[in-house]
């Protein structure tokens, strides 16, 4: 037992995985979000192009979908949208069988942009993704997680 009564501290190779782990993802989200700056769009304005592109539902999503897939409160993400429809990025489209349903469409310009964004991520996973990877290997090795792919 350790001095505060709980079980006994991790071993340092615990700390270190964690650590190498937690340092390669913020690597990666410090890239990201510069990334995402050069293309004259805010990290989160990003994320959210990028889950409208990604929404594998029927229908593109709403603003409801979008704020719980991105962890945000609803008025936070209602702002997004309402920056990103300012930028001619995205547009809000009533549903056809539900009026009272707004979905958010990217527009042809919000395309172009993300598809620049996801091709020079889409480069720096190539040289970053191994090293990610390896971190996060080690860390579920130290925790006895079996990584085989199934």
């Amino acid at each position: 037992m350790s001095r505060n009564g709980n079980k006994q501290d991790l071993p340092i190779s615990d700390y270190r995985a964690l650590g190498q782990f937690r340092y390669q993802i913020r690597r990666f989200l410090h890239f990201s979000e510069a990334a995402a700056r050069a293309e004259d769009l805010e990290p989160q304005q990003h994320q959210m192009i990028l889950a409208i592109r990604a929404w594998d539902e029927p229908g593109a999503p709403t603003i409801g979908e979008l704020a719980a897939h991105l962890l945000l409160k609803h008025h936070s993400a209602v702002g997004l949208v309402d920056r990103l429809v300012q930028h001619g990025l995205v547009e809000r489209v009533r549903d056809g069988g539900d009026r009272r349903q707004v979905r958010v469409h990217l527009t042809a310009e919000g395309r172009a942009k993300l598809e620049r964004l996801s091709n020079v991520h889409r480069e720096e996973l190539r040289s970053s993704g191994p090293v990610l990877v390896n971190a996060l290997v080690a860390l579920l090795h130290d925790l006895h997680v079996d990584t085989r792919v199934r």
